[in-house]
């Protein structure tokens, strides 16, 4: 949308811009393509068990991921969003940043949903690490919520997502 095209904006006494009708259209009308859709999603993310938070969410929509090899998720890995996200905190000098702190991605808590074709149930693949949370139903609600999961889902604990524990190189 090209917002150039429009004339000033009507400012009140107290210095406030306001919109016309036309204009307030096209800007709800760009920001419904960033509206949660409300379907269950796939993806990967981090867990910082000290904040009880999700961070590093990468999602897609799972209706729009195919299967392969009877399993459908996000085509991102852990690896490469972690090693541009550590670029970007060191070329920012973001010396607070996990990204910076951390060079190995595999030693933050992590996993990846997946959408399984032959049950249709959503797995959340974690290492053992969610095995040692104090409060593995607030986890289970954060996941839930942030990727529209049913309440159905299943945990599946796999030792490529224990801390320190890497993808081999023939898995990549």
């Amino acid at each position: 949308m090209n917002f150039l095209k429009y004339k000033l904006m009507t400012t009140d006494s107290n210095g406030f811009n306001h919109t016309n009708e036309q204009e307030h259209k096209d800007i709800c009308s760009a920001m419904i393509g960033f509206m949660d859709s409300g379907k269950p999603q796939v993806g990967i993310f981090w867990y910082d068990a000290k904040a009880q938070s999700l961070f590093g969410i990468e999602k897609i929509d799972s209706d729009k991921t195919p299967f392969i090899n009877g399993k459908a998720t996000i085509g991102k890995l852990h690896k490469t969003y972690w090693q541009k996200q550590h670029h970007r905190a060191v070329r920012e000098n973001n010396r607070e940043s996990i990204f910076y702190k951390e060079h190995n991605y595999t030693m933050i808590p992590r996993g990846r949903i997946f959408l399984d074709e032959q049950s249709g149930k959503y797995q959340v693949y974690v290492g053992h690490w969610v095995e040692d949370l104090p409060d593995i139903k607030s986890f289970r609600y954060l996941i839930e919520d942030e990727f529209n999961l049913p309440e159905d889902f299943d945990f599946v604990i796999d030792i490529h997502w224990d801390l320190g524990h890497g993808w081999s190189e023939e898995l990549v």
